[in-house]
């Protein structure tokens, strides 16, 4: 649109054939959208084999796996459940450094 040219309009006749050849294309763009729209979001699931839905399932299962094992690793790096460490004896020196 932005390159065309500026079309000059004589009549009123004209404006209602520029607004309808505009409403054709709409419709027609519309229709398209819509046909790509279904064919990228809605799949044929009459076509799936037995083996296909396996493979889907597998692989599904292993990214519900690998999700589970990252959130355990990302709960116990961000302190999930508090080690006890027992104090060590330092010695007689350190002792005496430390302050307490």
């Amino acid at each position: 649109m932005a390159n065309q040219p500026l079309l000059t309009y004589k009549s009123l006749d004209d404006i209602r054939a520029r607004k309808e050849v505009l409403r054709k294309e709409l419709q027609r763009d519309n229709s398209t959208m819509k046909t790509h729209w279904n064919t990228l979001f809605h799949k044929d699931e009459s076509s799936a084999l037995p083996s296909h839905r396996f493979a889907n399932i597998m692989t599904t299962g292993a990214s519900v796996f690998d999700g589970i094992i990252f959130a355990w690793k990302i709960y116990n790096r961000l302190g999930g459940k508090k080690k006890i460490t027992h104090k060590r004896n330092k010695g007689f020196l350190a002792s005496l450094f430390s302050g307490r």
